[in-house]
């Protein structure tokens, strides 16, 4: 006999009750969930039979939960509404926030999303009260959904950062599990990490979108030593905020936190079977505080909603296809064979112009802007993976810059390609692009141009060069240590001539007053944290332990005037958000860098030493080479083999997979070239004057 039988038969109603309610859960969860209803409302009628108030606010809600999956949204609501009375009587605070956030979910399915941003703001007060991170996090999650939809993706950015930021403190609170129950959480835990990301790349964020999937990644990902100084565990990292928007969560977190005081307090005192006259007088205060508190947090995110609602001014995305057509006469006046490539990203079109010495031509291709970001941040996933093999998608790039001009490339007898770069075309390692047989490395030499060199890309170099070096070994909180660097210095000043500060005797003031010898040649091997939306955050290791903010760079006076090559030997110097924060390579050229060599992702660092004593030695060792042709010829050397025997390294080295887009293939690994894949030399790029 079932138990349902049994306690129908014994008449214990409350038993009946609840055997009910678990049936019509058990039918919700199996889909069939019309017989959930039909289960649920009748344990709801014995709930009211029997009085018992917290049960029937249980049936209704689920019975709004069921109605929500037969996207019943209107009967949905209606249940929930009177849950919600129930847990407010009764003072079931839990409960009475889920309630909430399932009457937002519903109210966003009726696109009726004024009204679901109320409730979830409603919702998230109560979570921060009775410290729910969960909830929280859901809550956080929902917002940015809904403002999603509903058009205002800086404020969805925002919520979305605040949910993963909440679930990544869950995470780190139960680091000490076993490994299966963590990668448990975590699975369950992903949406608001995709949807986040997924955002930031529609919006050519992807700086930003990179660092919140990397914080997915399998641990192992980061064995292999990179010059990058954020490779700390995935748990303890963050989704970095722009200044805008940390400062918003301050205030965030300052009204929840006092909301949790507040709301531990009277749940301790509700947790009393007797209360004294003066816990009573306390008790009511406590209440009238609470609900001040959450109109507050509520006021506040209605500030925070209209803040980020207003649309940014454009930042004039458009200017470099508004080029005067005095480029073309500066063409004429570098080596034959160049030519200059200027992109824009439309909202519908990728479009680009390509101007000669003698003419100028038009093309476009059509594609939304979000799907190109989104490949282009797959490609990067990609080819930051040594064992992945980067080409299919590098092809599909190529299709779409490179392929339309092809035939007017060859035409003109093109050898250099001059870039001028749009949005989340900059994120792109140009060299790595593939037509099916060969990369554009093979093909061409590729640099980039910025307004900011535009009016030096004419001036000649000297031909002998010496070099102020400074670099880091040592191993700094979590940037761990770099031992190819010495080797990397001391082959370079040994080629050029000239001086090196490493470790120790690396420190801001002693690179101002080297700079001030006004070197030809500056070499910086270290590492670079870049922190997407805050250039105070984003800073140069010294070898001291100091930094070197892009926020201090930027306001230095010409600090690095003089130098005809900058080459930055480590990671991101050459990625910016296009936004509130330009690359270091950049700003470099702004404080007087004629050239500057930079890096698109964190770079390996025996290769990096490998690679930048070729480009060194190529140069000197051949009369009248340019820059360009120099490092291009290194980049060549390390895929051909040429540069990198070395019968230590395998072809692993303890990389793990990351993430890759569906279908990734694996890249063929060489016994004579082992760094032949471009995540080796492709990060590397020339900037500004390549003669």
């Amino acid at each position: 006999m079932s138990r349902l039988a049994i306690s129908r038969e014994t008449k214990d109603r409350r038993t009946e009750g609840g055997t009910l309610t678990n049936l019509g859960n058990a039918y919700r969860m199996l889909g069939q969930y019309e017989q959930a209803v039909v289960y649920q409302e009748q344990a709801l009628g014995i709930a009211r039979e029997i009085k018992d108030r917290l049960m029937e606010a249980m049936n209704l809600g689920n019975l709004g939960l069921a109605y929500r999956n037969l996207s019943q949204y209107e009967k949905t609501i209606g249940y929930y509404e009177r849950a919600l009375a129930i847990q407010r009587e009764i003072k079931d605070r839990d409960t009475e926030g889920m309630t909430l956030a399932s009457l937002a979910d519903a109210y966003s399915g009726l696109k009726q999303y004024e009204k679901a941003t109320g409730y979830y703001a409603q919702a998230l007060a109560i979570s921060r009260e009775v410290k729910d991170r969960r909830q929280e996090a859901d809550g956080l999650s929902g917002l940015m959904d809904t403002w999603q939809a509903s058009g205002a993706p800086r404020l969805a950015i925002y919520y979305g950062k605040q949910a993963v930021n909440t679930v990544q403190s869950i995470r780190a609170d139960i680091a000490g599990l076993g490994q299966d129950l963590q990668q448990s959480f975590l699975k369950g835990n992903e949406k608001p990490y995709h949807m986040l990301a997924e955002i930031l790349i529609a919006q050519g964020r992807l700086a930003e979108a990179e660092q919140v999937l990397a914080l997915l990644k399998e641990e192992e990902y980061f064995q292999y030593i990179r010059r990058d100084a954020a490779e700390a565990s995935a748990l303890n990292r963050r989704a970095d905020l722009t200044p805008e928007e940390a400062e918003y969560e301050k205030r965030y977190r300052e009204i929840g936190d006092q909301l949790m005081t507040i709301g531990g307090e009277r749940g301790e005192l509700l947790g009393k079977k007797t209360l004294t006259a003066e816990q009573s007088q306390h008790l009511a205060q406590l209440e009238q505080d609470l609900t001040a508190g959450n109109h507050a947090f509520e006021r506040f995110l209605g500030d925070l909603t209209q803040h980020f609602s207003a649309k940014p001014e454009m930042t004039g995305r458009i200017e470099t296809l508004r080029e005067t057509q005095g480029i073309m006469e500066d063409l004429r006046e570098l080596p034959p064979g160049t030519v200059a490539i200027f992109t824009l990203i439309g909202d519908d079109k990728f479009h680009a112009i390509l101007r000669t010495p003698d003419a100028q031509k038009a093309y476009e291709y059509p594609i939304a802007s979000a799907d190109l970001n989104r490949k282009i941040l797959e490609f990067r996933q990609v080819i930051q993976d040594p064992k992945l093999d980067p080409r299919p998608l590098a092809q599909e790039l190529y299709k779409i810059m490179i392929a339309p001009m092809a035939d007017d490339l060859r035409q003109a007898k093109a050898q250099t390609l001059m870039w001028s770069l749009d949005g989340a075309l900059r994120y792109i390692p140009l060299a790595a692009l593939y037509d099916g047989t060969q990369y554009l490395v093979e093909q061409y030499r590729v640099s980039v141009m910025t307004l900011a060199s535009n009016t030096r890309l004419k001036d000649r170099p000297d031909q002998e060069w010496k070099a102020a070096g400074f670099g880091v070994t040592k191993g700094f909180e979590d940037a761990p240590a770099l031992p190819s660097v010495s080797a990397e210095l001391t082959g370079i000043v040994k080629i050029l001539g000239g001086e090196m500060k490493l470790d120790d005797q690396f420190t801001q003031l002693s690179m101002r007053e080297m700079l001030l010898k006004r070197y030809p040649v500056v070499h910086i091997a270290s590492h670079f944290r870049f922190q997407p939306g805050n250039d105070t955050k984003s800073f140069l290791l010294l070898g001291d332990g100091g930094h070197l903010s892009l926020a201090e760079l930027k306001t230095s006076a010409n600090l690095f005037g003089g130098v005809q090559l900058l080459t930055l030997s480590a990671c991101n110097t050459g990625v910016g958000d296009g936004a509130e924060v330009e690359g270091f390579g950049t700003l470099a050229q702004r404080q007087g860098a004629k050239a500057v060599v930079a890096s698109l992702w964190p770079v390996a660092d025996e290769s990096t030493s490998l690679l930048m004593q070729e480009f060194y030695r190529i140069r000197e060792s051949k009369a009248g080479i340019t820059k360009l042709e120099a490092l291009r010829e290194a980049q060549l050397a390390l895929l051909s083999g040429k540069v990198g025997i070395n019968p230590t390294l395998d072809g692993d080295r303890g990389v793990v997979a990351n993430r890759p887009a569906s279908g990734a293939q694996r890249f063929p690994l060489g016994v004579n070239a082992p760094y032949a894949h471009p995540y080796y030399w492709a990060p590397f790029f020339l900037m500004g004057n390549w003669l």
